[in-house]
This record gives C-alpha cells, sequence and structure tokens, in this order.
C-alpha cells in the first residue's frame, strides 16, 4: 500500500495529479490511500481519499504503507527516518502559487542524496522514476534510517506536544 500525504496547511493537486499519472501509466493496482488537504479538488476512483486524517488515522496508514508519497514537509521525512519507510517527496513551489515560499526547494536541496531511502524530486519525470522505484524496492529489507540526533522526528514532537502514533 502507498499512503500518500499532504500536510494540514494546504493542499497539493499537483502532486496527487502527478502521481495518478504515474499511476495509469504504470498500472499500478496497490492500494492507495491519500490524505489531500482541506480544499483539493482532486479526485479518483483508484485511491481511497480523506481531506484530513486525525493524528491516529494518519499513522494508522502511515505504519501500514509500504511507502510514502508527500510533499517535502519536515514532518513526513522525519516520520519516515523514524519508522523505516521509503519516500518519494515532491517540492511545492512558490512560482506555482503552491505555497508562501520557496522552503520546500530549499529542504529539496538540504536532504538529496543523504538518505538512499528518500527520493526528493521537483519534476514530474524525476517523481515518476522514483516512484518506480518505490514499488520495485518495496520488498527489499530497509533498516531504520534513524534521524542524525537518534529519534530527532520523536524529539521534535515530543517538544511541540504533537501525538504520535506507537511505533
Amino acid at each position: 500500500m502507498i499512503f500518500i500525504t499532504v500536510g494540514t496547511q494546504l493542499p497539493f493537486d499537483r502532486l496527487l495529479e502527478y502521481f495518478a499519472d504515474w499511476q495509469s501509466e504504470a498500472e499500478y493496482k496497490g492500494k492507495v490511500v491519500a490524505q489531500v488537504g482541506q480544499g483539493s479538488r482532486f479526485s479518483s476512483s483508484s485511491m481511497e481519499i480523506y481531506q484530513n486524517l486525525s493524528s491516529d488515522e494518519y499513522y494508522h496508514w502511515f505504519r501500514q504503507a509500504e511507502g510514502i508519497v508527500s510533499h517535502t514537509g519536515m514532518g513526513s521525512i522525519l516520520s519516515c527516518l523514524d519508522y523505516g519507510k521509503r519516500g518519494v517527496f515532491l517540492a511545492r513551489e512558490y512560482s506555482l502559487s503552491e505555497h508562501r515560499n520557496d522552503h520546500q526547494l530549499d529542504t529539496t536541496k538540504a536532504f538529496e542524496n543523504r538518505y538512499p531511502s528518500l527520493a526528493f524530486c521537483t519534476q514530474k519525470e524525476a517523481f515518476h522514476a522514483a516512484l518506480d522505484e518505490l514499488v520495485r524496492a518495496k520488498d527489499e529489507p530497509l533498516e531504520p534510517a534513524q534521524s542524525e540526533n537518534g529519534m530527532l522526528g520523536c524529539q521534535i514532537a515530543d517538544y511541540l506536544g504533537l501525538k504520535r502514533g506507537s511505533k
């Protein structure tokens, strides 16, 4: 199962459309669960779609997933590292009115090639190639690549008072 999450602040229909294009082209028939964000206009009969998820619901799907597809948000990146999940990330772009600035492009540059289990993309073709690799490698063992400070994601969540799902 692939779990798609676009975060809680804004919809990200470009990511969802890119994914749907890949799903059709690759003839991917596996289960897809997508958290699409409030205000999203995206729809698909081949995905289980939720506008928003509670923390418990989010981590229910996150833990079950063989792969994560997400905007380039730090929460999703750190959760992939902490839970030992493969991830494919697409940066929101300011020039496309997808965010207030280009911090997700900056995050992409900062994390690119640092973790073999995570792919950071800015273009549709690279995103599709990363999805192909995600599906190809899904059965290969993956050791949790703990974030650099051991459980950095958990520490940040604890500091912010966020409820996280059990590992």
